[in-house]
């Protein structure tokens, strides 16, 4: 699979919008890489069929690169069609890139860095819920 044709594909599948702020496409959030890397190794078998389905649909992967949106989309449409199951796992493999990248992260409002050590801001904890705990007594011998 060609670069040009992965990213053309990502694209295809996650085009982004024009929202304020924007949501990144699929190439600008970095996901065609993740996706080479993943039909490159023996995990990307199954994504591979799906790929070379696309390309075939559309007349080759240059063919389907050059081709305009609608072109482009018919050739996934007539892939989702014919292989339903392994077309939604390549889309599964491709949304859980994109909505793991912090530009896409970010772009939805949400923070980019890990939970941890600062973790999340909790509301403090009021002890008086636990007065009719108390009040039982324990439970055990």
């Amino acid at each position: 699979m060609t670069s040009a044709f992965l990213r053309a594909i990502v694209d295809t599948l996650l085009p982004g919008d024009h929202r304020t702020p924007p949501l990144p496409s699929g190439t600008a959030a970095g996901v065609a890489t993740e996706l080479e890397h993943l039909v490159a190794g023996l995990d990307g078998a199954l994504h591979n069929v799906v790929l070379h389905a696309v390309a075939t649909a559309a007349g080759g992967q240059e063919a389907f690169v050059r081709a305009d949106a609608l072109g482009r989309i018919a050739s996934v449409r007539t892939v989702e069609a014919e292989m339903p199951g392994p077309f939604r796992a390549l889309v599964a493999v491709v949304l859980q890139d994109y909505y793991e990248a912090d530009v896409v992260l970010l772009a939805m409002g949400w923070r980019a860095e890990p939970p941890q050590p600062q973790g999340h801001a909790v509301q403090p904890f009021d002890e008086a819920l636990l007065g009719p705990v108390r009040r039982r007594g324990r439970m055990w011998r």
